[in-house]
């Protein structure tokens, strides 16, 4: 071995080491002094190549740190905007992956870069919207790429970057297809130990960690022209290949106070994506302004937190988990009072699921249990009679029009579906608030402590869901429900029992005020309704029961049709002060006009209109007996049918109950028709007599069969003691023996037998005697309360003749 004293050897080394200086000086200088002008002249040439502007205004090379650094880059299309533009950009790389045939950069440092991203209609073509500018510049690079060798074997590149630091960036985004025009900045990027190979050196994907400080967002969202905000969005998390096929991504994004973390594992062969995601306490206010509202809505309070699992793939979507929603206010812009609030809403198990068909998809909603605490809901009805969530959700009447016209196929597709089933929803300890603004003055009742179960929730056709509901009304009332409907149609199929206790009718005096023209002092109000619908098809019954109610006085200056109250209240109350009416509807609920409240105000307002101008036609509503003409007599008899004498003993019966009215009976007859029909009863009964019948005393008279032997002698008999036996020698021996002859006698019969306005007027009494009679048979005590007034006469209907009577407070 030589000594490093050697002479030589120091000469030699010192030689080597002065040439080795020399060309770092060399290399280093050249750098300096002719690479930066050969790259701004090759950067130049391939970008006019590109049909793209590429400059800069300074490059700095540190050759042997192996560091380049270049100040104001910018990118843009010859003759049009720009792509990006940075203040610096800062590469370094690192000698020990070079040695290794792998490009790693040690850190690389973009400061103030301006993004650029946009799509232009082009106008040209009818303003069809051009691809972005981005992809025009990809485009342009793969044109311009130099041919692959197919039998050259490419061997896949190794990539890594130990640090990528983005700092004061912005992003301009353009769209004018769907007017979109938002920029986001300032906003910085932190990107740890990128690399496109797994841990064991296979180039498989990506992985590493980053950081997003995206600072402030406000983003309009296109379509719905609404601005999403947050004061502090921020996005962290890493990249990782746990197989060969698997890509996994952390993502950890912070919006203010909020948090949503997530994993995701793409599957790079069957494209299936899975994620576990974890919300904790977002702010719901951001979100609340995308209701689909006719106007914006607020939401000033309210945080979101969930433990969701999202499954994507080519068959189905489905997303699952746990969710709750606390402290939730929401409100119409510009009032104060919130339109609904709730303290916790909480979603059990639940899973939406998206199954992809051939020409269309079905989509199902499954949920184990929701409860919501303390819900609070105001509903009002405006002086047009809209109520607020109408005025809010539905379509405005110009959009409706056009939705009618637009053809069906266009809107949805046949073959989707939506499937909902909920095993139970709880809503406690609530509260509703409810105004009607149409009635003058304002009506408002309050529902507090209020409780809802809903079971097996579900709209498949056929299934019911079980309902019991309960609450305070107005303070002191109670509320209680019960029944089940079909969330398929609840509408056109249900069954439900309501019942409302001890409500103060002064609570209700805006709408007494408003549609009946009095004012209520005093009373309770029970209700008991009970509403069947099957297939569209309803029927309901309202019990009012009505505790001593006290009448206050007339509302000056009204307008709409006075009920007669006093009267109603006379007639209906019973000697403990109470009301007891059942009004019952039936209709349709599929015709155009239905409405199930607007039925039973015209059954309330019929029947009480009938009490002062036909109260046996009111009570006999109001008793469930039908009789829709009131009591009728039979033409030309003082005879009632068994089927009106029973309603004159009933309501004998009612009114003895009912002690705080009188009934004046006031006997009927038609100038007409009864002096017709009169002559006819007076013919036929001497002929049934002279024939050998018996007449049954209070039945009507009957039409005799001329074609009896005994009948046809006893007309002979009858014809001859009011015409005479010469007369009717001549008819018997001019008329042939037949069925025309014995009408022929009969007509004549009738014809001559003459009723004078005393008979009609002494009919009429005897019909108001055995109304009288019929109504005191078994309740001698109304003798006092009911009296027979003066005759009068009147057209008759298709029942009879309507017997007449007078109602009066006693």
């Amino acid at each position: 071995m030589l000594p490093l004293k050697n002479p030589k050897i120091q000469k030699w080394s010192l030689r080597i080491a002065g040439a080795l200086i020399c060309l770092t000086v060399l290399f280093w200088g050249a750098c300096h002094l002719f690479v930066p002008g050969f790259v701004q002249k090759a950067a130049a040439q391939y970008g006019e190549k590109l049909g793209y502007e590429i400059a800069y205004q300074d490059i700095r090379l540190s050759p042997l740190r192996l560091q380049i650094e270049i100040d104001g880059l910018h990118l843009a299309k010859e003759g049009g905007s720009k792509l990006v533009e940075f203040k610096r950009l800062l590469i370094n790389l690192k000698w020990t992956k070079l040695v290794l045939g792998e490009i790693g950069f040690d850190e690389i440092i973009l400061d103030e870069p301006k993004l650029h991203l946009e799509r232009r209609l082009n106008k040209k073509q009818g303003a069809i919207p051009s691809t972005w500018n981005w992809q025009e510049f990809v485009h342009a690079l793969q044109k311009n790429l130099p041919p692959k060798d197919p039998d050259q074997i490419q061997k896949p590149l190794k990539i890594s970057v130990g640090e990528f630091l983005v700092g004061g960036a912005t992003l301009d985004v353009v769209d004018e297809a769907s007017m979109l025009k938002e920029a986001l900045k300032p906003f910085s990027i932190k990107l740890l130990d990128i690399a496109n190979y797994d841990q064991n050196g296979q180039v498989s994907g990506v992985r590493g960690q980053y950081d997003f400080n995206l600072g402030s967002l406000q983003l309009l969202i296109p379509g719905v022209n609404k601005t999403l905000a947050f004061n502090h969005v921020s996005l962290a998390g890493g990249l990782d290949n746990p197989s060969s096929n698997i890509l996994g991504v952390q993502l950890d994004l912070k919006l203010d106070e909020g948090k949503i973390l997530s994993h995701w594992d793409l599957n790079t062969v069957s494209k299936a994506l899975e994620g576990k995601v974890k919300i904790e306490n977002i702010a719901t206010a951001p979100l609340i302004a995308f209701l689909p509202a006719n106007k914006e809505l607020v939401g000033n309070s309210g945080l979101l937190n969930a433990e969701l699992i999202v499954k994507l793939s080519q068959d189905a979507d489905a997303y699952s988990g746990n969710a709750q929603i606390t402290n939730l206010a929401i409100l119409e812009k510009g009032e104060k009072t919130p339109l609904v609030t709730w303290g916790g809403a909480d979603i059990r198990q639940f899973e939406y699921r998206i199954s992809k068909k051939t020409g269309g998809q079905s989509t199902s909603l499954v949920m184990d249990e929701v409860i919501v605490e303390h819900p609070v809901l105001r509903f009002e009805i405006n002086a047009q009679g809209l109520s607020n969530f109408r005025r809010l959700f539905s379509k405005p009447q110009g959009q409706e029009a056009s939705d009618a016209d637009t053809p069906t196929v266009t809107k949805t597709k046949p073959n989707d579906s939506f499937g909902l089933d909920i095993r139970s929803v709880n809503l406690k300890s609530g509260e509703v608030f409810f105004t009607d603004l149409a009635m003058k003055p304002n009506f408002k009742v309050d529902v507090k402590k209020f409780n809802a179960t809903f079971l097996g929730v579900s709209n498949a056709p056929g299934r019911f869901a079980s309902i019991a509901m309960g609450g305070v009304v107005a303070n002191s009332g109670s509320m209680r429900a019960k029944g089940q409907t079909s969330f398929d149609d609840p509408r056109r199929n249900h069954d439900i029992l309501m019942s409302f206790k001890n409500l103060p009718l002064t609570t209700f005096n805006p709408a007494v005020m408003t549609y009946a023209g009095y004012q209520i002092t005093g009373g309770n109000l029970n209700l008991n309704l009970n509403y069947r619908a099957k297939d569209g098809q309803l029927n309901g019954s309202n019990q009012i029961i009505i505790k001593k109610v006290q009448l206050g006085d007339e509302v000056q200056d009204f307008q709409g049709k006075k009920l007669p109250l006093g009267l109603a209240i006379a007639l209906l109350e019973d000697s403990d002060d109470t009301i007891d009416v059942t009004i019952r509807i039936t209709g349709n609920v599929d015709s155009p006009e239905f409405s199930a409240s607007g039925l039973v105000w015209q059954a309330i307002t019929n029947v009480l209109t009938n009490v002062a101008t036909a109260p046996f036609r009111a009570l006999a509503s109001i008793l469930g007996m039908g009789g829709d003409e009131g009591i009728n007599a039979v033409l030309g008899e003082a005879v009632f049918l068994p089927e009106d004498q029973e309603r004159l003993e009933k309501f004998g019966e009612y009114l003895v109950k009912h002690p705080n009215s009188t009934l004046e009976i006031m006997g009927t007859y038609d100038p007409v028709k009864d002096k017709q029909e009169l002559a006819r009863v007076r013919a036929d009964s001497a002929i049934l007599k002279d024939a050998g019948f018996k007449l049954q005393e209070g039945e009507p008279v009957p039409i005799p069969s001329l074609s009896d032997p005994r009948v046809q002698s006893g007309l002979k008999a009858a014809y001859a003691q009011y015409i005479g036996r010469i007369k009717l020698g001549q008819r018997l021996l001019m008329l042939p023996d037949g069925e025309a002859r014995n009408q022929q006698l009969h007509t004549e019969l009738i014809a001559s037998i003459e009723v004078g306005d005393a008979e009609l007027t002494a009919l009429a009494k005897n019909r108001a005697q055995n109304a009288y009679g019929l109504m005191m048979k078994e309740n001698p005590a109304l003798k006092d309360r009911i009296a027979i007034g003066e005759v009068r006469p009147l057209e008759a209907g298709k029942e009879g003749i309507p017997l007449d009577v007078k109602l009066r407070i006693k």
